[in-house]
C-alpha cells in the first residue's frame, strides 16, 4: 500500500508524524535565526530519511559561519561578486563591494573595514596582493595593492580605504576591464630576488567584451621583501574555443584552466548542447596576443561564474531558474529568478592534470522566487562561501544579504552525473515528476518557485537520495502525480545507484 502524504510545514509535504512536525515547529519558535534554521534543517533530514521527496534541506551541509551576525550591521547591498582573502591565520576573510565602496569582511569574527576603490577586489592566490581592475579605479588603470597592511587595519577594525597601490597598470587595451580572477602562475628564488608571476583574466573594453589575460611578473628583494620590478606581457585574449561565453569565464589558480559558459548558437538564450565546460590553457603566444586552448570538460548543464579550489580538485557555481545564466548579480535577486549553488569533484592524473569529474553536489535549495544563493567561491582550506539575498531586489522591503560558509565534503556526492544520455534522461524525469509533486502549476507564484525550463530539471532533482527518488517514481508509477507513460523500471534502477541517505 502507498504511503499517505499530507501538506505539512510550510507548505512542503512530509510524511513524518504530525505529533512531531507540530513539536519541532513550536520547540523553534522562540529560538534565534540560526537555531530555527537548524531545526527545520533538522525537520528536512528527517523527511528525507523517510523518503519524502518533497523535504529537501535548504544546505546540504552545516552553516559553519554566517555573517552578518543576530545584532550586527545589517549589509543591505552587495555589489557583484565577493572573493575570499588568503592570510596566515586561520579565519575566513572576503573582499566585497557595497554601494559602490569595496570592504574586507572578516566572517570569523564579524569584522568590517573599508579598503579602496569601488568594486571586484580580488586577491592573488598567494594573499600578497588585492587587485581592483580600471572599470572601478578612479583612474581607469588596473592596481595592485598590498594585502598586508589592509589585514592589519582589519585586525584593529580601522578602514584602509586610503591605502596607495603597490603598482598601476595603464595600458591603452585595459583602460575599461572589470570582472577578474587571479592565478599564480610560477614562483622563483633567486640569489637576491624573489619573483612570481600572477596571471589576470579580464572582460570588458570600451570596445569589445571578449576575455583577456595578461600575466605580470613581480620582482621583490629577498631579504626586505621590497618590490623592485614588475614586468606585465602585453593582453592575450583567451581561448578561441570559448564561443559566446556570456561573461561567465573564471581561471584556476594555478591559470592553467578556465571553466566556462559555451554555446556555439550566439544570443542570451538557452541553446540545446550549451554548457559548463572546462578549458586548459596549452600555449600564450604574448607578441600575438593569443592563447591556444583544448576542451579538457564537457559538464553537459548551463550554469553561472565558476571558481576553482586552491588544489584544484573541485569547482564551484550556481545555477539559475527562471532567469538563464544570471552572470552577473547587483544587489540581489529580481523577484522572477532563484539561484543555488553547486560543487563538483574532478579526477586528476598522478601528474594533478585534471581529466574528467566523477561526483556532484547541489550545495543549497532555494524555492521562494527573488531569494536565492549565488557566486560561491573557495576559501584555501577547502571550505566554500556563498552571498545569499533574504529579499527580491524590486521589492519594496529592506534589503539583507548574508555571507555563509559550508563545507563541500560534508555530504555524499551524487556520482551518477550528467555524463551519458541515458543518465542526463534520467535526471529530466525525475526533475519533472519533482515539480509536479512539490510545485504544482496551480500554486506557482510571485511568492514561490517559478516553473522550471527543460535544461533546469534534471538539477532541480541532484538533491535526492536513493529513498527519496524511489518514492517519488513509486508514486508516478501509480498514477498520484498523473497519468503519463515513462520507463518506470529504468528509472527505479537509476534510483538505487544514487547517494544514500544518512
Amino acid at each position: 500500500m502507498r504511503r499517505m502524504r499530507v501538506r505539512g510545514w510550510k507548505g512542503v509535504r512530509s510524511s513524518v508524524p504530525l505529533a512531531l512536525r507540530l513539536a519541532l515547529v513550536v520547540s523553534t519558535a522562540s529560538c534565534t535565526q540560526g537555531e530555527a534554521r537548524e531545526g527545520g534543517e533538522a525537520l528536512a533530514l528527517i523527511d528525507a530519511a523517510n523518503g519524502d521527496y518533497c523535504a529537501l534541506p535548504a544546505t546540504a551541509s552545516e552553516v559553519l559561519a554566517e555573517r552578518p551576525g543576530e545584532g550586527e550591521e545589517p549589509v543591505d547591498d552587495v555589489n557583484w561578486f565577493a572573493r575570499p582573502v588568503p592570510h596566515a591565520g586561520d579565519d575566513w576573510i572576503v573582499a566585497f563591494a557595497s554601494h559602490n565602496q569595496n570592504y574586507l569582511y572578516n566572517l570569523t569574527k564579524g569584522r568590517r573595514i573599508r579598503i579602496p576603490d569601488r568594486s571586484d577586489a580580488v586577491s592573488t592566490p598567494d594573499g600578497r596582493y588585492l587587485t581592483v581592475p580600471s572599470y572601478y579605479t578612479a583612474d581607469s588603470t588596473t592596481r595592485f595593492y598590498p594585502l598586508a597592511p589592509m589585514l592589519d587595519a582589519l585586525e584593529r577594525s580601522e578602514d584602509a580605504d586610503g591605502l596607495e597601490p603597490a603598482f598601476v597598470h595603464d595600458h591603452p587595451a585595459m583602460r575599461r576591464v572589470y570582472y577578474q580572477s587571479t592565478a599564480l602562475v610560477s614562483a622563483d628564488t633567486a640569489e637576491s630576488t624573489v619573483s612570481a608571476t600572477y596571471r589576470l583574466m579580464f572582460s570588458g573594453t570600451n570596445d569589445e567584451s571578449r576575455f583577456r589575460i595578461v600575466d605580470y611578473r613581480f620582482v621583490h628583494d629577498r631579504s626586505t621583501g621590497t618590490l623592485r620590478d614588475v614586468h606585465p606581457s602585453p593582453p592575450m585574449t583567451i581561448c578561441a574555443e570559448i564561443t559566446n561565453d556570456l561573461n561567465t569565464p573564471f581561471i584556476s589558480k594555478d591559470g592553467r584552466y578556465v571553466a566556462s559558459y559555451s554555446s556555439d548558437r550566439p544570443g542570451s538564450a538557452y541553446a540545446p548542447g550549451a554548457s559548463l565546460k572546462l578549458f586548459e590553457i596549452t600555449a600564450t603566444d604574448p607578441d600575438s596576443g593569443t592563447t591556444t586552448c583544448r576542451q579538457a570538460i564537457d559538464f553537459g548543464f548551463a550554469a553561472g561564474k565558476a571558481d576553482f579550489s586552491f588544489d584544484n580538485s573541485m569547482l564551484t557555481f550556481h545555477l539559475s531558474q527562471g532567469a538563464y545564466l544570471t552572470p552577473f548579480v547587483n544587489g540581489g535577486l529580481p523577484s522572477t529568478t532563484i539561484t543555488d549553488v553547486m560543487v563538483a569533484r574532478f579526477d586528476r592524473d598522478h601528474e594533478g592534470a585534471i581529466t574528467g569529474h566523477s561526483g556532484l553536489q547541489r550545495l543549497t535549495v532555494s524555492l521562494e522566487a527573488g531569494v536565492g544563493s549565488y557566486f560561491p567561491a573557495f576559501f584555501p582550506d577547502g571550505r566554500i562561501f556563498y552571498i545569499a539575498n533574504a529579499v527580491p531586489s524590486d521589492s519594496d522591503q529592506d534589503k539583507r544579504f548574508h555571507f555563509r560558509v559550508v563545507d563541500p565534503v560534508a555530504s555524499p556526492w551524487q556520482t551518477r552525473t550528467f555524463d551519458t544520455q541515458d543518465a542526463a534522461s534520467h535526471w529530466t524525469d525525475l526533475g519533472e515528476l519533482w515539480q509536479r509533486a512539490c510545485v504544482p502549476a496551480g500554486t506557482r507564484s510571485q511568492s514561490l518557485s517559478p516553473g522550471l525550463a527543460s535544461h533546469e530539471a534534471p538539477l532541480q532533482a541532484l538533491p535526492l537520495n536513493s529513498a527519496q527518488c524511489e518514492a517519488l517514481v513509486q508514486d508516478g508509477r501509480t498514477g498520484a502525480l498523473g497519468e503519463e507513460q515513462r520507463d518506470w523500471t529504468a528509472l527505479n534502477t537509476f534510483c538505487g545507484s544514487l547517494a544514500r541517505p544518512f
